[in-house]
């Protein structure tokens, strides 16, 4: 369950950068449900989620929890209705008080279960528990928002600079560009 109680600059922080991070998880996330072993099973309405052992299962969704997917995922969750919202202000409230109810995060984290369990052995889901109940772990679940939105401002900052340098580099080093001469006219009556 998600800690509701929990609010101010660093639910913000987060929430300003889970959203794009959520979006873009999402189709790796689908693309990660590889059908090996376990038999897909189909829920009416939700993709095919592949079966994971018990065990297994269980310690995923705690690592989940620990590095706070299910926090980030409502936020996300609340920023999308809030941008449809305001894209839709004709839309009565009752509509998005419904949407609110029916959009749960733990979809999300039941579609995380495959992923994880695709590119972690059972061991390794122990290991980054421990990891994430350790007092560095949880620091890192503390830092890691801001982290993470600094580095994206950094790397924007960068791609454009680096993007500049290309451009210039390329316009430098590219013939000058000619006009090409006026095509002849070919209007009738003009001889």
């Amino acid at each position: 369950m998600v800690n509701r109680a929990t609010s101010g600059p660093n639910q913000r922080r987060r929430a300003s950068w889970a959203l794009p991070l959520l979006l873009w998880s999402l189709p790796a996330a689908a693309e990660g449900e590889a059908k090996p072993e376990g038999k897909p099973v189909a829920v009416a309405g939700k993709p095919e989620v592949r079966s994971v052992e018990a065990t297994k299962r269980a310690d995923i969704l705690r690592l989940l929890q620990l590095t706070q997917a299910g926090a980030m995922g409502e936020l996300a969750a609340q920023q999308i209705i809030t941008t449809f919202r305001q894209l839709m202000p004709q839309v009565k409230d009752e509509i998005w008080q419904e949407l609110k109810k029916e959009i749960s995060a733990e979809e999300l984290l039941l579609r995380l279960v495959p992923v994880y369990d695709k590119h972690f052995g059972a061991a390794e889901m122990k290991e980054l528990i421990r990891f994430y109940e350790s007092p560095i772990g949880k620091k890192t679940t503390q830092v890691m928002p801001a982290i993470n939105q600094e580095a994206m401002q950094i790397g924007q900052q960068w791609g454009s600079e680096v993007s500049v340098r290309i451009k210039r580099r390329i316009d430098a080093a590219a013939p000058p560009a000619t006009t090409p001469a006026p095509a002849p006219s070919t209007s009738p009556g003009k001889k």
